[in-house]
């Protein structure tokens, strides 16, 4: 699997090897609102004159949230104090060994997650998606995904944009390549279409080929990269098990290089684990800053919710002659 050249992640098509889809076209959007939302203060009748005010209840600390609402309001994707500002390039003798010990940590976590989808045959999701294109933020992408382990095959069909679009890939099969239709016009004249994945029409508005699409690849390609990149000298790493993506329960694992390096994709990276699951289900990729004071770049960002496995996928899924599929000239 290609994994681009390390280092770059500026949104100049590199890829670091992360799950997103192909499209056959040039894609517009829905914005979503990613947020953290807090609770609301409750308030009662003031007391009369004589009457004592109640003893306010004790705070309880909310617990960090990420919403997933359409929408077009602002996106926003930090939900914890973003330390990254704050941090000096260190020496190996200066390592903290705490640090070793969460990157110990986090390494395990995405082992877990390895063996966790080894018993993964199939799932379907809803599959979010910005990226970085050409120095421009792209607005929210929303899928339905159907996904199959083996063969590797993804069933896509869009939401918003261009609700209708529907493609698939089947690795092994259709000589390599992505079938995909568009809609309205494009549709009727074109019909389906057979795309090389890594094209530069599947890749016009997409950092990744769909070859690539999928949770397990994302832990795969986790798995390969901060196996290389997570060392205590350049690194430094968090881990929480109290945030939300949606009503999703997750452990955030954060990793940060201060500084770039030729090995290394992203500064600041944030994998969001679901602990039902054992599985990934949000990936945000954020570049250094390109000046002093300012806040990292978001590069990639994908999620994906509604998960459920196991669900008995068969090659009628993946199948341009579904019934249930619009593809075909009319």
């Amino acid at each position: 699997m290609a994994l681009g050249q390390a280092g770059r992640g500026r949104g100049d098509g590199t890829s670091w090897g992360i799950a997103p889809l192909a499209a056959a076209l040039a894609l517009t959007a829905l914005a979503t609102s990613i947020a953290g939302s807090e609770p609301g203060d409750a308030k009662g009748p003031a007391p009369g004159p004589s009457a004592k005010a109640p003893a306010p209840p004790a705070a309880r600390p909310a617990q960090p949230r990420i919403a997933l609402a359409e929408g077009s309001t602002e996106s926003r994707s930090v939900v914890i104090p973003d330390s990254s500002r704050a941090l000096a390039p260190r020496t190996a003798a200066a390592a903290n060994p705490d640090d070793t010990s969460s990157i110990g940590q986090a390494l395990k976590l995405v082992a877990r997650c390895r063996e966790t989808y080894q018993g993964v045959s199939d799932y379907t999701c809803t599959f979010y998606k910005r990226e970085l294109i050409g120095g421009r933020l792209s607005k929210t992408h929303v899928m339905s995904m159907k996904a199959r382990s083996k063969p590797h095959s993804i069933y896509l069909r869009f939401e918003q944009p261009a609700q209708g679009r529907e493609a698939i890939y089947i690795e092994g099969q259709n000589k390599g390549k992505l079938l995909a239709h568009d809609v309205g016009l494009g549709r009727l004249i074109a019909g389906t279409l057979h795309l090389d994945p890594g094209g530069a029409q599947a890749m016009e508005e997409s950092r990744h080929p769909i070859t690539e699409a999928g949770i397990g690849r994302l832990i795969d390609t986790l798995w390969n990269r901060w196996s290389v990149e997570l060392k205590p000298e350049d690194s430094t790493v968090e881990l929480r098990d109290d945030m939300m993506i949606g009503d999703r329960k997750c452990t955030l694992i954060e990793t940060i290089h201060p500084r770039p390096r030729h090995h290394l994709m992203f500064h600041k990276v944030r994998l969001f684990v679901d602990q039902e699951l054992g599985l990934p289900i949000r990936f945000e990729g954020y570049d250094w800053p390109r000046a002093q004071g300012q806040a990292p770049q978001l590069v990639e960002e994908y999620t994906y919710t509604n998960v459920r496995l196991n669900v008995g996928l068969g090659d009628r899924d993946f199948d341009t002659a579904n019934p249930a599929y619009a593809f075909g000239r009319f």
